[in-house]
């Protein structure tokens, strides 16, 4: 008899579930769990904060985000990080097209938490629109 002719034979009845649950040991788990979770999100905030995470950091100078050399050249420093999306030549190409410069003259910093100003990260496909947006008008 073969393995899956077995498993035909058996009965629902006769095939134990280990993942049955009572009303008491749900709510047991569930319980811990936003535990786990109101805890870990109140060490997180509190940790960001004492750390000084870069948001107090101005963002409203404009060294801060852009800077022309004395050859003009122009170095665009940005905390977003390039994932694919081609935010690099995007973002360089605004600003060329704003500063009137060659889009090779322009050069990138981005995501180095040293140099950059304070940006929330790169997510949900904002980079283009909203970074872009900025650049455009500090240059």
């Amino acid at each position: 008899m073969s393995f899956d002719s077995e498993l035909l034979q058996q009965s629902p009845e006769s095939v134990q579930r280990s993942f049955l649950l009572n009303r008491r040991e749900l709510l047991r788990l569930v319980g811990a769990g936003l535990l786990v979770c109101a805890v870990d999100s109140r060490g997180q905030e509190s940790g960001a904060r004492a750390s000084g995470n870069g948001a107090d950091r101005t963002t409203h100078d404009i060294a801060s985000w852009i800077h022309i050399n004395s050859q003009n050249s122009v170095t665009i420093f940005t905390g977003k990080t390039e994932m694919g999306q081609n935010i690099r030549t995007s973002l360089a190409q605004q600003v060329a097209e704003e500063l009137h410069v060659p889009v090779n003259t322009i050069t990138m910093v981005m995501a180095d938490t040293e140099l950059c100003p304070f940006d929330m990260g790169t997510f949900g496909s904002r980079t283009t629109p909203q970074m872009g947006t900025e650049l455009r008008n500090i240059s």
